[in-house]
């Protein structure tokens, strides 16, 4: 078979290189750039426009300093985590976060303090932007970036894969339009967010799909806790996929089987006292048990609320759902859970060093801080915590690094020319990959359904192995499946080890917390196999 051979454009050496362009990589970029660091920015979409921090609530949840407070805050937030949270993680977060939010408005970022009421107490653990939208920060820290000489930015840049050399991190293999490129860098960081769309249904933008955790294994580092994927209970499924907030079951929403039956109020007194975790549960239950609505959902009915609590209060969502002909003040909507943050990823120390010398990571990337389940607006705070820790670490180690140090050779990627696009094969399998994780994943887990999931999926993966060469069009997605792949298997693989349900993990067969399993993670590395400890 014909190949061509490729020519790689090689970019200027940067001390350090971050991939993701949302805002946990934005703000490592300005620590690094303050550091003094020559800082290079890639994003395979828009940097300060893409990812999951655009359409966050930017809430932000943290400790205050007032120490009886703080306590209160560290209890709640370990307790949250059920025993598998990284204790010194955990600790520099508790601390370090009301100082994190300081800085944040000190750059003149539209942030004010709130009280958080819940469980019928009031505590001033928020900072919120007015009106709650991520991409208000998004584009406050977009503009920021201007204001560094020493940062330079690249959108539409796919990151396919980290390059080592002598043992540590020295760079990326990226496409770019039609070319292939090589970053080399001192060092690297990786922010490109969580693994929402290995799920078939998802609240996460499109260009949430797990590639810095398959990309940080193949090059060495650990993964831990990656059973762990919190589920949004409630997004519309029919006639389109849309988001909207379980806030609103507090407010005297209620939730119905195919039934007719208020099937939440099983479990707990009314549908805004159940937790999210446990909620998304529940409804899983329901489905799985054939009590679920035609498009495999239950019903939202939001019609005996006052129309001011939906249409004022809560209009960003009334206006999301009469954009698409739907009036939540008149109508019921078909929803269902939604794979919405991962819990686990790299695992790091507290100064976001991961196991691969040179490699650092934070934002969702990242694992080991949130344990079994997380608290709502803490990924929000944990950004501007270990974002600026991260960017401070990267271009320390970078200063260590001699400046002509850098990558030798390049890597060997055989391009085929003869063999016609592969676009529509690859594309059926990320698909089929996804949709049988979405199921077998689901809040809810089947030991049948995990091993059936866990087949499939290796006969996939070794389906794009024997794809030897592949045209450059379809480069990007070949890389995209064997990501989506060993993710799955990692995933599945986690979900089946934890013989018990914790936190945002349930096991049918195992539906208690077993303290056997207590404190210990699932790690995965390719030079350790999978250890459980």
């Amino acid at each position: 078979m014909e190949t061509t051979s490729f020519t790689y454009k090689t970019g200027p050496c940067s001390d350090v290189l971050i991939i993701g362009g949302g805002l946990a990589g934005m703000y490592s970029a300005l620590a690094a750039a303050e550091s003094g660091a020559a800082v290079r920015i890639l994003c395979k979409s828009k940097t300060g426009g893409s990812g999951n921090s655009v359409v966050a609530m930017s809430v932000h949840r943290f400790a205050p300093d007032a120490p009886g407070l703080r306590e209160d805050y560290r209890r709640r937030f370990l307790a949250s985590g059920a025993g598998q949270q990284d204790a010194e993680l955990a600790a520099f977060f508790v601390d370090h976060a009301a100082a994190a939010m300081e800085r944040l408005r000190g750059l003149g970022l539209p942030l004010e303090y709130r009280t958080l009421s819940e469980n019928g107490g009031e505590y001033p653990y928020l900072a919120c932007c007015s009106p709650k939208q991520g991409r208000i920060l998004t584009k406050a820290v977009r503009e920021k970036l201007n204001e560094y000489p020493n940062i330079a930015v690249e959108d539409g840049v796919t990151v396919c894969d980290i390059l080592t050399e002598n043992g540590r991190a020295q760079g990326v293999l990226a496409l770019c339009g039609g070319e292939m490129r090589v970053y080399p860098a001192k060092t690297m960081i990786l922010c490109c967010g969580g693994a929402g769309n290995v799920y078939a249904a998802t609240s996460n933008t499109r260009d949430v799909t797990g590639d810095g955790y398959a990309m940080a294994y193949q090059a060495g580092a650990v993964l831990r806790d990656m059973e762990f994927c919190q589920h949004e209970p409630c997004r519309a499924i029919w006639p389109k996929p849309l988001g909207i907030s379980t806030t609103l079951l507090a407010k005297g929403g209620i939730l119905t089987n195919s039934l007719g039956e208020r099937f939440v109020l099983k479990d707990y007194p009314t549908e805004g006292a159940a937790p999210k975790d446990a909620l998304a549960k529940i409804i899983c239950r329901e489905i799985k048990e054939g009590r679920g609505t035609e498009h495999g959902g239950v019903w939202l009915d939001l019609t005996g609320l006052p129309e001011d609590e939906i249409k004022v209060n809560h209009s960003l969502y009334y206006e999301r759902f009469i954009r698409e002909g739907i009036d939540l003040t008149k109508e019921c909507v078909e929803v269902a859970p939604a794979a919405h943050s991962m819990m686990g990823g790299v695992e790091v120390d507290t100064d976001c060093a991961a196991a691969v010398p040179g490699l650092f990571a934070a934002g969702e990337v990242m694992g080991g801080l949130h344990g079994a389940n997380r608290l709502g607006g803490n990924a929000g705070a944990e950004v501007y915590v270990f974002g600026s820790i991260c960017g401070k670490s990267a271009a320390h180690y970078a200063g260590s690094i001699p400046g002509n140090d850098g990558l030798n050779d390049a890597p060997e990627v055989t391009i085929d020319s003869g063999s016609g696009c592969m676009t529509e094969r690859l594309q059926d399998v990320i698909d089929a990959v996804r949709e049988k994780l979405g199921t077998a994943l689901s809040p809810l887990r089947e030991g049948w359904e995990l091993r059936e999931a866990l087949a499939f999926v290796e006969a996939c993966s070794d389906s794009l192995e024997k794809m030897e060469k592949t045209d450059f069009e379809s480069a990007g997605l070949l890389f995209a499946a064997k990501n989506v792949c060993l993710l799955g298997k990692l995933m599945l693989v986690a979900a089946l080890e934890r013989k018990e349900s914790r936190g945002v993990h349930g096991r049918v067969e195992f539906p208690e917390s077993d303290d056997a399993f207590a404190h210990r993670s699932i790690r995965f590395s390719k030079a350790n196999g999978t250890q459980f400890a």
